[in-house]
């Protein structure tokens, strides 16, 4: 009998929950870029607030620096391991903000 009760509780939960994800409409998001150990400059500002499916342009480094570094492309992991975005891409804005943070290669 417990074992019944479970159930029909979990299923009650899952009803009124619902399945369809988290409800994103009205909802906006930001795309938010990091320097990622610049040793100076600023990273790109993008003050627009983005719904879900929205496409924009990714903006270029702007004034960041490393010493000895150059710079490569944006990801979406600090440690260069996420989706890869370059300079003039366009990226879609998903149900979440989106952070970019700068990849530098080691100059020779």
């Amino acid at each position: 009998m417990k074992k019944y009760c479970f159930v029909a509780l979990l299923i009650l939960a899952i009803i009124l929950i619902g399945c369809s994800g988290p409800d994103t409409e009205g909802k906006t998001f930001k795309i938010l870029y990091y320097a990622n150990g610049a040793t100076s400059g600023f990273p790109p500002e993008d003050s627009n607030l983005y719904m879900s499916g929205d496409t924009t342009t990714v903006l270029p480094e702007y004034t960041l620096k490393k010493d000895g570094y150059k710079f490569q492309y944006w990801n979406t992991k600090p440690e260069g391991n996420g989706e890869i975005y370059h300079v003039g891409d366009t990226i879609t804005v998903k149900n979440y903000d989106i952070f970019l943070h700068a990849i530098w290669a080691k100059l020779p």
